[in-house]
């Protein structure tokens, strides 16, 4: 735990925070910015890792207020529950109504072509949206700087703890910034990948959970979620769904490898090998993807 993480809380804690038997709580999962909990199996509690973290989640649920009926084609998480701080949760929680489904995550693709078309078409949706009255700010970094050092610092993270082969080939492609000067922000989920997608019983697209970095930004972020996927049937399918030229596909490109570097480093920081899985199935995918690139246009 650094020095500015906040406690995390066991799943009896959490119980007593909601009032609810012991029993009724279960850690569901850690990632980069909560600790997330079930509560009767049916709704999900999440409490921010970090100092600041409860206005993010207050603004989280105000988007999806605003999301949810201009958004069809899958679930969006139902806030029912904003906390105020409490000893024990001094940034407060949130309890959302479980998205139905399955994560994606690891998850063997019955249909990766139908999927891949019901992603680029939901995607394209979300892209289209008028911002206004949503609250969102805008996330552009039109130098690439803070992606790459962050890549890099992951790579290096990797590198050393020898997950990462041919870690100099994989430099040379974060050292190769797309341009990013006329990028036209849209509405974005900003952390779109198969961790936030959740699938029902036929591997159909059922939900997208964790919108707290959502912004008006760079659309080739969100489908970089398609690339990092790592399946070419998928990629090639939200392709049709989502026409969109050669360079904002090559931005995606650099972005899907930027997030599966950070996949790896997270799976050696954190010990979970579901990342490490995902990053090296994305990097496999991605080599694939820039030896038969569409040309740039």
């Amino acid at each position: 735990m650094t020095a500015s993480e906040l406690p995390a809380l066991s799943a009896r804690q959490v119980a007593a925070l909601l009032r609810a038997p012991p029993d009724a709580v279960g850690l569901l999962g850690v990632g980069s910015d909560h600790r997330a909990y079930t509560l009767e199996g049916n709704r999900v509690v999440r409490l921010p890792r970090w100092p600041g973290g409860g206005e993010a989640l207050r603004r989280e649920a105000r988007l999806l207020a605003w999301l949810t009926p201009r958004l069809p084609g899958a679930a969006l998480p139902e806030v029912m529950r904003l906390s105020d701080p409490a000893p024990l949760a001094p940034e407060g929680f949130s309890v959302a109504r479980r998205v139905p489904g399955v994560s994606a995550l690891g998850q063997p693709l019955s249909d990766p072509g139908a999927l891949g078309g019901a992603l680029g078409g939901w995607l394209a949706d979300l892209h289209r949206l008028n911002p206004q009255g949503s609250e969102l700010s805008v996330d552009l970094d039109p130098t690439g700087h803070d992606w790459q050092n962050a890549a890099l610092d992951d790579l290096h993270v990797a590198s050393v703890a020898g997950v990462l082969p041919d870690a100099a080939w994989w430099a040379a492609r974060v050292q190769a910034v797309p341009d990013l000067r006329e990028v036209g922000p849209v509405p974005i989920h900003g952390d779109f990948a198969a961790e936030h997608v959740h699938l029902d019983g036929a591997g159909r697209l059922s939900g997208v959970l964790d919108w707290a970095d959502a912004a008006l930004g760079d659309p080739a972020r969100d489908l970089a979620g398609l690339l990092h996927w790592g399946n070419p049937v998928l990629w090639h399918a939200a392709q049709a769904a989502y026409p969109a030229s050669g360079a904002v596909w090559e931005r995606a490109a650099w972005y899907a490898l930027c997030r599966a570097l950070g996949d790896l480093a997270f799976a050696v920081r954190e010990g979970r090998p579901a990342y490490l899985e995902a990053g090296r199935w994305a990097l496999t995918g991605l080599r694939g993807w820039w030896t038969n690139a569409p040309p740039r246009s």
